[in-house]
């Protein structure tokens, strides 16, 4: 289990529909992404995270890189932080908020600047609501500059501290962005000079904020927007209100017009953005196996014969390219976006095969003055009872306030047989039915040879409040009249800062449709058919119907977890998660022997991480496992580490020994070391291998073998 002391949050909006504004970048694509939801001061902020990460090194290294796709970019800790608990003397860290509730080293420009572009980055993943434009004022602005801070409540995230090392790093990246602010002022770029002020005044407070402050005020006053010129001098005098810059900057402040004088601020700007990110990796491996027969005779320790088949060699080699392309323009009126991932993968054994997966190409459309958007192409489902990628259009209207009708068309992209499929669905969306929860309604129905492949109603719920997040769906198939999911998960951050994550899930396995009948029929068949009509010629729909009843099994998982901080640098942890999946009865023809039930499978895990132990950016996660089911039960133990040398090289190298033994006297015993390295040879381009070797041996009454196996991979990642 992850530790969930740091995480990034990458943006925030009043509106409750966002989606982010880039791409995540690959190397953190196995980070969770999740939402949350704070009230600070009557105002609901509504954030997109990203992590957990164990340590605040850890999380703000990673803010760093994010910083070019998310200017936003935040470290927040999941629990209480104190100058002590980071290491840091309270001369060094400065945690004081000013009476706005904006800490030190906030830029109040960046904060009023969400509310020009709230609707702009409200809604902008399919199905979401949008609005027209934000009018911002003063008053508006001083509002979203409260909400963007982090508040002191125990029960929200709270603001980090850095540690002294961490310092001199904010230090040192803050003179780099003030020679870019000083390079851009010089050839009379005054908008990158803001966002590079912007970028120092998102650090923590360091030896140029106070410098940044000012002139972010300053040059907002030079472009005309006195609005958030008045914001920027007010906030600077709240943290700073003794000194020769303080007087300079109350006098610009009185000289100012009158708040109902003032400019209204410049309409949102136009921008235009491409980030993505180009990878191309080897992976190889090979197995080797002798049986323990041999090993244990007289002639055991002859050499190895070259006729001896215990060698393979190499057994998988494959080279695979990822692409991941996003474009995006925006202004007062629309935000448009592009999207292109795809994988190719090419096998270079002997007849090897190559095969290439394109998982989204589309274009997204979204209009701030009638509240409508579409999506058209290949993309992934983002709810409506959409279980699939696929090929289609996706549309909505806000028609009333927090209130979305969306509709959907399409084709699954992945082929099935011979078949023709096709699918249709409308839902309705209600972003604030209360603060707390949202959701919607739907209606899904899929076609296949011209028959109903699954019509289904459903619901899916969210719900957040005071540390809670939780999810829940529910999906049912009037026409096969079963049930296809009942779900329910979430997480309570506790005031203490501890994280418990919970599931309970029910669904049907295969997910319940039509089709799943293509892959239980007659083995005795002379021709095994490939289209629903082929089967429909010999049965009719009611039976192949219940058939398809026949052959759903039910699967039951739930999860139970924790982790909760012992100290500055150790955490600790537990989880227990249960699966079922359920019998199958014998069906005539198709499944006459039925399917046995997997029985009760329970695993236990506890884990014990420790951070920045002998670093500024280390990490140490120990674990024990159990696991037990009707026929064996097992031991793991592992460690995992990461370790950052410097800005250049990190290490993580690990262990797992597991032993399983089985009712019938087999023992299993399997060691795996491995090891993986980074080397960042620019900011966004890095090298990347990983070696592991698994070493087991089986004992059991018919069976004594060794085995031998290595995987390993390398290659490189270029982020733009």
């Amino acid at each position: 289990m992850a530790s969930a002391n740091f995480t990034v949050t990458l943006q925030r909006s009043t509106q409750t529909s966002q989606s982010l504004n880039a791409s995540i970048p690959a190397e953190f694509q196995n980070q969770p992404v999740f939402t949350s939801q704070r009230v600070v001061n009557d105002a609901t902020l509504y954030e997109i995270n990203l992590g957990y990460f164990s340590s605040l090194a850890e999380a703000d290294k990673a803010r760093l890189r994010l910083l070019r796709r998310f200017p936003q970019a935040q470290v927040q800790s999941l629990g209480p932080t104190t100058s002590a608990s980071n290491g840091a003397s309270s001369d060094a860290v400065t945690s004081t908020r000013s009476s706005t509730g904006t800490p030190p080293g906030t830029s109040l420009g960046m904060a009023a600047g969400i509310a020009a572009q709230t609707t702009a980055q409200s809604g902008t993943s399919a199905g979401k609501s949008a609005s027209a434009p934000v009018t911002e004022t003063p008053a508006l602005a001083a509002a979203i500059s409260v909400a963007v801070a982090p508040t002191t409540t125990a029960s929200q995230s709270q603001p980090v501290a850095p540690s002294l090392a961490g310092a001199a790093e904010y230090n040192a990246k803050a003179k780099e962005l003030m020679a870019f602010v000083e390079a851009a002022l010089a050839r009379q770029d005054t908008e990158s000079a803001i966002d590079g002020l912007n970028e120092i005044l998102n650090l923590p407070n360091n030896t140029t904020t106070r410098h940044a402050q000012e002139m972010i005020g300053q040059l907002r006053l030079q472009t005309g927007d006195v609005a958030r010129a008045r914001a920027e001098f007010e906030h600077f005098l709240a943290i700073y209100p003794k000194g020769v810059d303080s007087d300079r900057v109350r006098q610009s402040l009185k000289q100012l017009p009158a708040v109902e004088q003032a400019q209204a601020p410049a309409p949102l700007r136009v921008s235009s953005s491409t980030s993505g990110s180009i990878s191309m990796f080897y992976f190889g491996g090979q197995s080797q196996v002798r049986s323990l027969d041999f090993q244990n005779s007289p002639i055991s320790g002859l050499p190895v014969l070259q006729n001896e088949n215990l060698l393979s060699g190499n057994d998988f080699k494959q080279l695979q390219t990822n692409i991941d392309l996003n474009w995006r323009y925006r202004d007062s009126d629309m935000d448009q976006r592009f999207v292109l991932r795809d994988s190719a993968t090419a096998d270079l054994m002997p007849d090897g095969s190559k095969r290439n997966r394109l998982t989204a190409l589309y274009y997204e459309q979204r209009s701030f003055v009638n509240g409508t958007n579409f999506r058209l192409g290949r993309q992934s489902p983002t709810g409506g009872g959409v279980m699939y990628r696929y090929d289609g259009v996706q549309a909505g209207y806000t028609f009333a306030p927090n209130w979305r009708v969306n509709a959907v068309l399409g084709k699954p992209s992945d082929d099935l047989l011979d078949t023709k499929r096709t699918f249709y669905g409308a839902w309705l969306e209600a972003e604030g039915l209360t603060k707390e929860l949202s959701g919607n309604l739907y209606v899904n129905q899929g076609m296949i040879d011209g028959v109903v492949d699954r019509q289904a109603v459903g619901t899916e719920l969210r719900y957040f409040s005071n540390g809670v997040s939780v999810f829940s769906q529910l999906d049912y198939d009037t026409v096969l009249q079963g049930l296809n999911i009942a779900s329910l998960q979430g997480n309570w951050i506790t005031d203490g800062g501890s994280s418990i994550n919970f599931m309970a899930d029910r669904r049907s396995t295969p997910f319940r449709s039509l089709s799943n009948i293509l892959f239980f029929q007659d083995p005795n068949a002379t021709q095994l058919a490939r289209r629903v009509q082929d089967l429909l010629q010999t049965s009719n729909l009611e039976t192949l119907r219940a058939q398809v009843n026949s052959i759903t099994a039910m699967q039951t998982q739930g999860l139970l977890g924790f982790t909760t901080p012992l100290s500055a640098n150790w955490q600790a942890g537990a989880n227990v998660t249960y699966t079922n999946i359920g019998a199958i009865a014998p069906v005539a023809v198709i499944l006459p022997s039925g399917q046995e039930s997997t029985g009760d499978l329970w695993s236990g895990s506890a884990q014990l991480i420790g951070s920045n132990l002998y670093s500024a950016r280390d990490t140490h996660i120990f674990s024990l496992s159990q696991l037990a089911g009707p026929t064996y039960h097992g031991t793991m133990l592992s460690y995992n580490n990461l370790s950052g040398l410097n800005e250049s090289w990190q290490l993580e190298p690990s262990l797992r020994y597991y032993l399983q033994q089985d009712n019938d006297g087999t023992r299993t015993d399997r060691i795996t070391p491995g090891f993986r390295l980074t080397y960042h040879i620019q900011k966004q381009l890095s090298l990347e291998t990983e070696a592991t070797v698994e070493i087991s041996k089986i004992e059991g009454p018919t069976r004594f073998e060794t085995a031998r196996r290595m995987f390993y991979y390398f290659g490189g990642r270029y982020d733009f």
